[in-house]
């Protein structure tokens, strides 16, 4: 080619001396019978459909083996199994493996049913379907399913998904999520589906269904990082208007914990804070709490595992009784009968303190509690209730919780620092003589709401009588319309001073 100089030639003046007027094309095309080929196209088009429907239908003639199908699902999705039923092909939608009555076996116990499927599709991916031993597997369809996950076993499918979870595309349709311990019913997610999807930069889950009579949508976001990685997990009940969002990160200064926020909305109830978690422990550094009736903070530690504890120290800034008040007379009967009963899987201690409460009469100004939950029962250590100039009040007692009743067992020791404040305060015109220390027993039950008194005393115990008329009266006045009369001031006004002057 060196030897050959372009230059000489000049390629110009070829195209120059050929006259292309002289050849008349129009012509060429007339001498072309169409007709003779104008069904070419409808004969490529079909040979091209029928090759291809050959090309899909090849797997047909392959003679499935179970075992070896269980093994590149395990490669491919990470699931140990076990088919129990027929395995067949089939092109439509897509082309793909179908098998039923498919078990999800245990990750840590071949010998244990994680799972049980009625219906199972593997698609297909189109390349390589000659040759069963190239397919491509790349998602996998559960229909029908039943899952139970033990929360027993809980740390160890979180240490088995961080370290050794690795699929292709899942995918669950109407199935069922059990959440047990041991053979004991925790709870269920009905009419399930669920889907993961991986790649490079990121894990993503969702899964809906209904829970509790509400709709309940989850997703897990993993982010990958080169250096550090993050997850985002999100829990809607739809019809409750709750929402809840986590974001997970690694620690930078240990790298056996990991650091994260959260936030909590339900309509107007606002939480939100930053937590450490370790061994198994959540520890909240700082929240914050907001909500129609109250604002505030806390901190304290979680424990989840083996058994679900928590110690926290909450402190409301402000509470607005009125609202509060609002609240509790609008709840309907079964709530309100419901309203202290606490699950007794719930242990744990709460020191809560209220540093100004904002009614429409005054009465209390603060309090400071120190409450523990253990096993279904509410337990006050402390109630101390600010009364202001009046004095103040202090409670210990346990809410006893059975499945026919819920009682307020109490004493109540009532210290009056003025007399006079009292008298103006309650209406009360004739000035009884009356001791500044006052202590009550008894037995309040918060299902019914009818209070049975042990012993009322200041100075000495008064008789069996007055106990039983000042029960009664508290019955039929501050009990008469449930929650609206027992937080109502002016009933309690009228109470005092009938049972002051009777008493006396």
């Amino acid at each position: 080619m060196k030897y050959i100089d372009f230059k000489r030639y000049k390629f110009s003046t070829i195209f120059k001396n050929i006259n292309f007027r002289r050849y008349k094309f129009s012509t060429i095309f007339k001498n072309i019978n169409f007709r003779r080929y104008k069904y070419i196209s409808f004969y490529v088009a079909g040979f091209v459909v029928f090759i291809g429907f050959i090309y899909l239908n090849i797997p047909m003639f392959f003679s499935y083996d179970k075992s070896k199908i269980e093994d590149l699902i395990y490669k491919g999705f990470n699931i140990k199994c076990s088919i129990q039923g027929k395995v067949k092909y089939s092109f439509l939608p897509t082309p793909r493996i179908k098998f039923n009555d498919f078990i999800i076996k245990d990750f840590f116990d071949n010998n244990k049913i994680l799972g049980k499927v009625k219906n199972a599709e593997i698609k297909i991916s189109f390349y390589n379907l000659y040759d069963e031993s190239k397919f491509d597997y790349t998602k996998i369809i559960l229909k029908n399913a039943k899952i139970n996950f033990d929360l027993r076993k809980l740390n160890k499918y979180k240490k088995y998904s961080k370290k050794e979870f690795n699929s292709k595309p899942i995918s669950l349709t109407r199935g069922e999520i059990n959440f047990i311990e041991g053979k004991k019913n925790i709870a269920i997610i009905k009419n399930a589906n669920f889907k993961f999807n991986s790649s490079k930069n990121s894990d993503r889950a969702i899964l809906k269904g209904e829970f509790l009579g509400d709709k309940i949508h989850i997703s897990l976001e993993n982010k990958k990082k080169d250096n550090n990685s993050s997850k985002i997990f999100i829990i809607k009940l739809l019809d409750l208007k709750l929402f809840t969002k986590v974001n997970i990160f690694d620690s930078s200064s240990d790298k056996n914990s990991i650091s994260g926020n959260v936030l909590f909305r339900n309509e107007k109830n606002r939480l939100s804070a930053i937590f450490d978690y370790k061994d198994d422990r959540i520890i909240i550094k700082k929240a914050n709490l907001k909500n129609f009736f109250t604002n505030g903070k806390f901190n304290g530690e979680i424990r989840i595992l083996p058994y679900f504890n928590f110690d926290l120290n909450m402190d409301l800034k402000k509470i607005n009784f009125n609202k509060l008040y609002s609240f509790l007379i609008g709840l309907d009967e079964k709530n309100k009968k419901n309203l202290f009963k606490i699950n007794n899987k719930i242990n744990g201690q709460l020191n809560l303190t209220g540093d100004k409460i904002y009614s429409k009469y005054g009465l209390i100004d603060s309090f400071e509690s120190r409450v523990k939950f253990v096993n279904g029962n509410i337990i006050f250590d402390q109630l101390l209730l600010d009364l202001g100039k009046l004095g103040a009040a202090d409670i210990t007692g346990i809410i006893k919780n059975e499945k026919k009743f819920t009682h307020f067992i109490f004493e109540n020791n009532i210290f009056l620092d003025n007399l006079k404040r009292l008298y103006n305060k309650f209406g009360i015109y004739n000035k009884p003589n009356i001791s500044s220390n006052l202590f009550i027993s008894g037995n309040l039950d918060l299902v019914n709401l009818n209070i049975h008194l042990y012993e009322i005393s200041n100075n000495q115990k008064l008789k069996n009588e007055d106990v039983a008329y000042i029960e009664k009266e508290f019955n039929n006045l501050i009990l008469e319309d449930g929650y609206a009369s027992l937080f109502n001031f002016l009933k309690l006004k009228e109470f005092i001073r009938l049972v002051l002057i009777e008493t006396n």
